[in-house]
């Protein structure tokens, strides 16, 4: 059995996407020849807990977990607020001066990220481990990309194999080009992917955008997927209410577009006499007193774990994808659409026709794109989804979607890592 260092921030009991590739490409490794160990936080700044995800963490997976300094308490106590910002440096008017503060201070002040504190507590621990000998390749993933900053420093002194991967951009990620940074921290943050991208021995990235704009022979393209384990306890359920559901953090940036949607969702219904339920999976931010319905009843969960998420997308007529309407987002595939794709439930998009999620569902013949100003293209969708339904004649995905399945893509992973056992780059 070969053995791979992977240093990931987010492990459960962190919640939200950024946790999911890694926790299940890792319980498949040792299926392929290679032996996980992850270093990762044991306290630090996440996005949302789910306590439920430690059960994916089988008994053969060494986790070794470091302390790291966080800003959760010293945001909570000046903003009011339980949790920091996450996946957005886009403020509102309704944000408190405090949050916009810190916010302009992220943006203008630290690269790459907030959590570059953890950095010396990862690389302790992961030198530590590298002196052992006994490992092949290790693997830093980012977002938080300062993570990549402790596998460079480990590639420079130890001269270990080393991938990079880059499940979001780094420098244009898109919250970027709507945050005005300084022409310094741009450049240090450019400087130190250029880095990162110079030294790594392999990098992968999710999409064929983000590859292009990467713009190096090294980058590989493996996509996200969905775990087939979690769908097995699930089946279909039909209600008295035609479904579409949106599942994750509805930040700033996707507030308004949302609020479009459920609006045109509603022009639609009274003007064919039908209702829908539209519902709200997974985010804290209630919508219900800014929408005056009249045909769409609107519901809202809260944060849910993630096998509550999954029931979810089972039990739907639809499912919403939305892509950030912005530059450089024809390379956004969110782990969200995965899910969806796992799910078999029908899936409507609102985003870049030509972007590569468009082309998932294309291939996946799993549902249709719509651009976001396709506003009778998108309605068309959803009425003749809504007829069948209430005919009965609903359709469940039965498209083969295995090359989406985490077994898959962990398997093209381990092919890169043989890779470096046969000399090969």
């Amino acid at each position: 059995m070969k053995n791979v260092l992977i240093i990931t921030y987010y492990w459960p009991p962190c919640g939200g996407v950024g946790v999911q590739r890694w926790l299940r490409i890792s319980k498949y490794l040792s299926q392929f020849g290679w032996n996980p160990t992850i270093i990762t936080t044991e306290n630090g700044d996440y996005p949302f807990y789910d306590v439920s995800l430690s059960d994916y963490v089988t008994n053969d997976i060494q986790v070794i977990r470091t302390k790291t300094p966080t800003f959760r308490g010293v945001f909570s106590f000046f903003s009011g607020q339980k949790e920091i910002p996450y996946g957005s440096l886009i403020s509102s008017k309704d944000d408190t001066l405090v949050k916009r503060l810190m916010l302009f201070l992220r943006a203008q002040l630290v690269v790459p990220d907030m959590r570059v504190i953890w950095n010396r507590h990862a690389f302790i621990a992961a030198e530590k481990e590298v002196l052992k000998g006994k490992y092949q390749a290790i693997i830093t993933t980012g977002p938080p990309h300062s993570t990549h900053l402790v596998g460079l420093k480990l590639r420079k002194k130890y001269n270990i194999r080393w991938l990079v991967d880059m499940r979001d951009p780094w420098t244009n990620i898109y919250y970027y080009q709507s945050t005005n940074r300084n022409r310094l921290i741009s450049y240090l943050d450019k400087t130190l992917e250029k880095k990162v991208i110079n030294y790594a021995d392999k990098i992968v990235t999710v999409s064929n955008d983000i590859a292009k704009s990467l713009n190096n022979k090294k980058v590989h393209i493996i996509s996200n997927a969905f775990d087939p384990i979690d769908y097995i306890d699930y089946t279909y359920q039909r209600t008295n209410a035609f479904r579409i559901k949106f599942v994750g953090n509805l930040n700033q940036s996707r507030k308004g577009d949302i609020l479009r949607i459920i609006k045109c969702l509603d022009d639609l219904c009274t003007a064919n006499k039908i209702d829908i339920e539209f519902s709200i999976i997974g985010s804290e931010i209630d919508l219900s007193h800014e929408l005056k319905l009249k045909r769409v009843s609107l519901r809202n969960t809260g944060f849910i774990n993630h096998h509550k998420v999954i029931e979810e997308c089972v039990n739907s007529e639809l499912l919403l994808l939305l892509i950030n309407k912005t530059s450089n987002n024809k390379g956004i595939l969110t782990y969200k659409l995965f899910e969806y794709l796992g799910s078999k439930t029908k899936i409507i998009g609102v985003g870049p026709v030509k972007g590569d999620a468009a082309e998932i569902l294309r291939l996946a013949k799993a549902g249709e794109m719509f651009e976001y100003s396709d506003i009778e293209g998108f309605n068309q969708f959803v009425l003749n989804n809504y007829h069948q339904w209430n005919e009965k004649e609903i359709a469940r995905n039965a498209n083969d979607i295995n090359q989406y399945s985490m077994p898959h893509i962990t398997e093209m992973f381990t092919k890169l890592l043989d890779e470096f056992l046969n000399g090969g780059f």
